[in-house]
C-alpha cells in the first residue's frame, strides 16, 4: 500500500472513531450515564428518617402485667399537616394506656392486662411507609369486647416530600375504592343463611335475602367512609389494607360485633 493510501486510511479511521465517539457520548448523555443530575440513583436509608423509642412506666405494675410499647418520630422531612396528624393519632392511643389505668386502678385490683405495639417502618422505592398498632389485652372481668386494636399509618414519598393520601396509593397500584368495597362487602357484611341482623337506621330485622337487595346501599356506604375505616400502607412492594370488622359493621347494623381486625394484602 502507497504513502499516500495509509495516511488517507488513518485520516479515515481517526474520523470515524471521533463519530463514534460522539455519537455515544450523545446517547449517554440523554440516558442520564454520568450524568448525577439527571440519572442519579439515591438510595434511602430508613434511620435517616424515622426513630424508635421504647416508652418507659414504672408506675402502672398495680393495673397492668406487661407494657412493651414504643413511639415511632418522623425527622428529616419537612413538616406537614398531615404528618402532625400521625403524630398526634399516635399521641392519642399512647394516651388510651393511661386512659384505661384510670378507669381500671383501684384498691386490691389485681393485674390483668398488658399492652403491647406493632410497628412496621419500611421504604419501598421512593415511598417510606409507617404502620403504628396499639393492642390492649385487658381484664375480660371489666371489658367484655376486651381486645382493642388501635391503628395508624402515614405513608412519605421521599422524593417530592408529599404525603400519599389512600387515593394516591389506590391509583399507584391500580386499584379503586368502588373494587375494594364490594369484596368487602361480600367478605365481611354479608351475612350467612339463616342469620339475622339489626337496621341501624330502621331497627328493622334483616335477613340475607335483605342484604342482598341492599347490596349497592352498602357498598356506596364503605365507599363513602373508606377514608375513615380502611388504613393503608406498602408492605415490601405490596399494598395493604386493615380495617376492623366491627368498626364496619357498625356502620350499618345496631348488633354486638367483637373487635376483628382484618389485614388484607393487595398486591
Amino acid at each position: 500500500m502507497s504513502n499516500a493510501k495509509s495516511k488517507m486510511l488513518v485520516i479515515v479511521s481517526a474520523v470515524f472513531l471521533v463519530l463514534v465517539g460522539i455519537g455515544l457520548y450523545i446517547l449517554f448523555e440523554k440516558q442520564g450515564y454520568g450524568n448525577y443530575k439527571r440519572g442519579e440513583v439515591i438510595s434511602y436509608n430508613l434511620k435517616d428518617y424515622v426513630d424508635t423509642t421504647l416508652l418507659t412506666y414504672n408506675d402502672y405494675d398495680d393495673v397492668y402485667t406487661s407494657i412493651n410499647v414504643s413511639k415511632v418520630t418522623i425527622k428529616n422531612i419537612e413538616d406537614s399537616p398531615e404528618i402532625n396528624s400521625f403524630e398526634m393519632r399516635e399521641e392519642e392511643i399512647i394516651g388510651y394506656i393511661k386512659d384505661y389505668y384510670e378507669e381500671m386502678h383501684k384498691e386490691d385490683y389485681l393485674p390483668a392486662s398488658s399492652v403491647d405495639s406493632v410497628i412496621k417502618t419500611q421504604i419501598n422505592g421512593t415511598v417510606l411507609s409507617v404502620y403504628y398498632e396499639v393492642d390492649f389485652l385487658l381484664d375480660k372481668d371489666i371489658y367484655e369486647d376486651n381486645e382493642k386494636k388501635y391503628i395508624t399509618t402515614i405513608n412519605i414519598d421521599l422524593a417530592t416530600n408529599k404525603v400519599l393520601s389512600t387515593e394516591d396509593l389506590l391509583s399507584k397500584y391500580n386499584y379503586t375504592k368502588e373494587y375494594i368495597s364490594e369484596k368487602i362487602f361480600e367478605e365481611d357484611v354479608m351475612i350467612d343463611k339463616g342469620q339475622i341482623v339489626i337496621d341501624k337506621s330502621t331497627n328493622i330485622s334483616l335477613t340475607e335475602d335483605d342484604i342482598v337487595r341492599k347490596k349497592d346501599t352498602y357498598v356506596n356506604g364503605i365507599i363513602s367512609e373508606f377514608n375513615n375505616i380502611m388504613k393503608v400502607y406498602i408492605e415490601k412492594g405490596t399494598l395493604v389494607i386493615v380495617y376492623d370488622t366491627k368498626e364496619l359493621n357498625d356502620l350499618f347494623f345496631d348488633n354486638y360485633f367483637e373487635t376483628n381486625i382484618k389485614t388484607k394484602y393487595l398486591k
